[in-house]
């Protein structure tokens, strides 16, 4: 090959990938930019907030808010909150999910097409839709202003998503390693979790952190069913920093910033199942 046509399929290669990167970036300025924003914001002093021109990197750095959020809010109880309701509800969603995905990937039984179709149906309901028939549920039930309804809730809104989602990596484990295990004597249960389990940790790490996410950022249902101020969640603290006639935005820029520390951490802790679970997916799919 002469150097000229070597070069032209050089330049005929970098312009594709200059635009991919080039796309990688814009994505990565767009998702990045308002996160920057906001603890730019958390770190101001109050006269910076509404300065003009505005300065992205403030120039007097203060803690302040910081402190104001941990120590004259509740926001360390509605941490806790937030993480008690989206663990149990995590739990609660992968104890139910993953025998009804099993069973609607394995099994063949009377009324599994409408079955998965209601399944399927319910999961396009939107919960604002349903917010008013949940409330009166739950206030029959005597579960308001508890986070025993909210959770259970929250299970019962995800549950279709999570058995779809799991049902598709079951439909990837081979049909023949149920089959050995019964050979083997094991019944359907200890075929469940001890052969098919193993290879569903990826799937059961995408769900775990799907439906954590979704209940640490919820807002509609709990701010319907709790009404006392010890049993919000972050999001719900997060709205009640505005004032009636006054907000301070640096206080809610810093408590925005310590709501998303305990989703980092989360992430980066089942990143390498999350990332293996979504390539898995895509790729068996």
């Amino acid at each position: 090959m002469s150097a000229k046509a070597a070069r032209t399929a050089l330049d005929s290669r970098s312009v594709p990938t200059f635009l991919t990167y080039l796309v990688y970036a814009l994505s990565l300025f767009f998702f990045l930019f308002p996160v920057l924003w906001v603890i730019s914001m958390s770190l101001r002093q109050p006269g910076e907030v509404l300065s003009y021109p505005v300065q992205f990197v403030p120039r007097d750095v203060t803690v302040e808010p910081y402190v104001s959020v941990l120590t004259r809010s509740d926001m360390p109880i509605w941490i806790f909150n937030s993480l008690k309701i989206a663990v149990f509800e995590v739990v609660g969603i992968v104890l139910v999910a993953v025998p009804a995905a099993y069973a609607f990937s394995r099994f063949d039984f009377r009324g599994k097409k409408p079955a998965l179709f209601g399944v399927l149906l319910f999961q396009m309901i939107s919960p604002v839709v349903i917010v008013i028939p949940m409330y009166n549920m739950m206030a029959r039930l005597d579960l308001l202003d508890t986070h025993l309804g909210l959770i259970l809730l929250y299970v019962g809104l995800q549950v279709p998503f999570s058995v779809w989602l799991l049902k598709s990596y079951f439909d990837t484990i081979p049909d023949g390693l149920d089959e050995a295990a019964r050979v083997d004597g094991c019944s359907r249960l200890q075929t469940l979790r001890y052969v098919l389990l193993p290879s569903m940790l990826p799937g059961i790490a995408v769900v775990a952190i799907f439906n954590f996410v979704f209940s640490w950022a919820e807002f509609v249902m709990a701010f319907t069913i709790l009404g006392e101020s010890d049993l919000y969640t972050v999001s719900i603290g997060l709205f009640s920093f505005q004032g009636q006639y006054s907000t301070d935005w640096r206080v809610i820029a810093a408590a925005s910033v310590v709501a998303m520390i305990p989703i980092l951490v989360m992430f980066v802790a089942l990143q390498r199942y999350f990332v293996k679970g979504l390539i898995e997916g895509a790729v068996k799919g």
